[in-house]
């Protein structure tokens, strides 16, 4: 029995699938069939999306990666509906995914707010009595508006924000 080569593919799913079969079955392949395989490969495109995320989750013990892809919708309604049935959203794996993912998000934000928080100036009204080092006699005290004490001068209306 001749050995047949298969067509030169560009296609690397094409060459990933033909990997996977045994020689023998590939052997029992005509010209046509490759070529109708061929061409059913090559007639899928792929074209990057404008958000194109592929990460690797370290996880010890367990091997996990994540993807994330958005682009324009653009397939019609009857495909849109055949998917829905193929890959649901509400499986057990996909909820729990979503509640860690909205108990991290939650959390972060929680944790950014209360960041920016502490960095906006309080508006406390608060009003504590103090000396004023810089004034050292009882008429340059009194003359801005402050009281004279035992040989201090102090500002009752003092702001701790000041």
């Amino acid at each position: 029995m001749q050995v047949k080569k298969p067509l030169q593919q560009v296609d690397p799913v094409f060459d990933q699938l033909f990997a996977k079969i045994p020689q023998e079955i590939i052997d029992t392949f005509t010209e046509e069939e490759l070529k109708a395989i061929q061409k059913a490969f090559g007639s899928r495109t792929w074209t990057p999306h404008p958000l194109d995320l592929r990460v690797s989750v370290p996880i010890p013990g367990l091997r996990f990666y994540l993807v994330l892809l958005a682009d324009p919708e653009g397939r019609f309604k009857q495909r849109l509906q055949s998917k829905k049935s193929v890959y649901r959203l509400w499986t057990p794996s996909n909820i729990m995914f979503l509640i860690g993912f909205f108990i991290i998000l939650l959390t972060s934000g929680f944790t950014t707010f209360s960041f920016v928080l502490s960095l906006l100036p309080s508006t406390s009204t608060s009003f504590y009595p103090t000396s004023i080092p810089w004034l050292y006699s009882k008429s340059e005290c009194e003359h801005t508006g402050r009281i004279w004490r035992n040989e201090k001068c102090w500002d009752y209306e003092h702001n701790p924000m000041f």
